[in-house]
């Protein structure tokens, strides 16, 4: 992007994916099968394997990289709900709540 774009600054661009990120509520799943389609397209852009920069993720980094995506998106979640709430929301939240019952009072 940042190449397409030269014009925009880094903390721009970061602003931009948040947003975005937000708008479709960190909903970011790759298929697997697009996943391996992208990942081998990359490759053959390679003369050798050993400038390929990425490699497979074996079952134990895919399990360790799913629990920290799953971490991240729920703590983005809470934040960006923290942020959305409107000022009244956040004073009921904030304060005590009591309930008086006028009709067991008799004057």
């Amino acid at each position: 992007f940042a190449f397409i774009y030269p014009f925009f600054i880094t903390e721009e661009i970061n602003r931009l994916e948040q947003k975005f990120l937000e708008l479709i509520q960190y909903n970011v799943t790759v298929k697997s099968s697009l996943y391996a389609k992208y990942y081998f397209e990359l490759r053959a852009l390679f003369k050798s394997e050993n400038e390929f920069p990425l490699r497979p993720l074996d079952a134990y980094e895919a399990s360790r990289l799913e629990a920290r995506s799953a971490e991240v998106q729920k703590s983005e979640m809470e934040r960006a709900e923290k942020m959305s709430l409107t000022y009244n929301e956040k004073t009921v939240k904030s304060r005590a709540r009591a309930i008086i019952n006028l009709s067991l009072i008799h004057i």
